[in-house]
């Protein structure tokens, strides 16, 4: 009993002290890890985008749209300086914006939005039957909703939340459109450490 208390202690006292270093990842992580299926899709630049192609990198998505008002424009802005902070590392990261309004959101309009962030962002595009495995196994929800009197006819009400991929191929956490940079960041060098 003593010496199984003193393990307890000792896991404790080693579990404290990786958090006082700031090693434990800071979003939502998914319990246990999902490995990913090879869901592919055709990219902005007219390739094929494959997450099994990914191992060693890390994947950060997004399920949003280009005529999006507020939360897809604030998460790329965001993702932009994520890029910008991880440096070096950023070669190891893969920002995926995948659309859910493929009837709007073809290959050229993707390409020219994500360009106002970074050309290194991928856009998953096609038409809705195609992009539904992503949708399905990362629980993105969305839903049209109509803007009588509005030029652009209908908004998509979408789910907000990021999914991060690690460099083994498992869905690790689950981040959101207000995560800050320096989390993004953390967490992401904490998944690349992992690799290494």
């Amino acid at each position: 009993m003593t010496g199984r208390y003193v393990g307890v202690l000792a896991a404790l006292a080693f579990l404290a002290a990786g958090c006082a270093r700031g090693e434990s990842l800071r979003g939502q992580q998914v319990d246990p890890p999902r490995p990913v299926p090879d869901l592919s899709a055709g990219d902005h630049r007219g390739g094929t985008f494959r997450l099994a192609d990914q191992r060693g990198s890390a994947v950060v998505l997004f399920f949003g749209y280009t005529t999006c008002p507020d939360v897809c424009p604030a998460t790329l802005a965001r993702w932009k300086r994520v890029r910008e902070h991880l440096g070096s590392d950023a070669s190891q990261v893969r920002f995926v914006f995948v659309t859910v309004d493929p009837e709007r959101d073809t290959a050229a309009k993707v390409k020219e939005y994500l360009e106002l962030f970074s050309p290194d962002f991928v856009g998953l595009v096609g038409k809705e039957q195609e992009l539904q495995p992503f949708y399905q196994f990362f629980g993105a929800a969305y839903e049209k909703v109509p803007q009588p009197g509005s030029a652009t006819g209908y908004l998509v009400a979408h789910t907000a939340a990021v999914p991060v991929v690690d460099t083994q191929g498992r869905w690790r956490l689950r981040l959101n459109h207000e995560t800050s940079v320096d989390d993004y960041v953390h967490d992401l060098r904490l998944l690349l450490r992992e690799a290494r």
